[in-house]
């Protein structure tokens, strides 16, 4: 009896030594540990990925929120590339118009606050249309283009940027028109905000 109550404390400690060997060589990790995000997300098929519109997204990005520099990112698919690259251009042109209204509101926001809202409308829109003439001209940046072999479509990435000085030469000339908006706004500082803008896109951006 003795002798096999030895045996069995010495199965027992046998066996807690060999689970406890096993949960070192796993790291430790207890079974109910939480599961990472990205281990979730790997063992469900998911992966990490870097698209051509997360790059041109991120220029456009620095572009507009940092300098005030109007920008837009358009997207075209067809089974004929060139259908496929007016589609993009288009679209970017849209969406530049939208960033030419979303940087004035800017403008206004910081540098226009003590301008009554007759005056700050009339401004915004002396500033659309003497930038949207010059949207029809504009010319894509950086374009990207995607060919799906099992489709046969094409998908083009088309970014475009308005030139700082053009929105800036529309910016001043604006304010000219308004009288009391010239009085009130803080023209010098604007002005600086956008020469900064010039001299970036002039330095990194223009004529790549």
């Amino acid at each position: 009896m003795f002798a096999f109550s030895k045996k069995l404390k010495f199965t027992v400690a046998a066996v807690a030594a060999t689970a406890a060997f096993i949960m070192v060589s796993c790291g430790g990790k207890k079974v109910n540990d939480p599961e990472s995000p990205a281990s979730a997300a790997a063992r469900g098929g998911f992966v990490t990925i870097t698209t051509p519109f997360d790059e041109l997204e991120s220029i456009k990005h620095k572009l507009e929120e940092e300098n005030n520099i109007p920008c837009g990112l358009g997207i075209g698919e067809s089974n004929n590339q060139g259908i496929a690259r007016t589609i993009s251009a288009d679209d970017a042109r849209a969406k530049l118009a939208t960033s030419i209204g979303t940087q004035v509101q800017r403008l206004m926001e910081s540098y226009a606050q003590n301008v009554n809202n007759q005056a700050k409308q009339i401004w915004e829109e002396g500033v659309r249309q003497l930038t949207n003439e010059h949207l029809r001209g504009a010319r894509p940046f950086k374009t990207v283009t995607q060919f799906n072999q099992e489709t046969g479509v094409y998908q083009v990435y088309t970014l475009m940027i308005l030139d700082p000085a053009i929105f800036r030469a529309a910016v001043a000339d604006a304010v000219d028109r308004a009288e009391e908006f010239e009085l009130r706004v803080k023209k010098d500082d604007m002005m600086a905000k956008l020469d900064a803008g010039i001299a970036l896109y002039d330095a990194q951006y223009r004529g790549r």
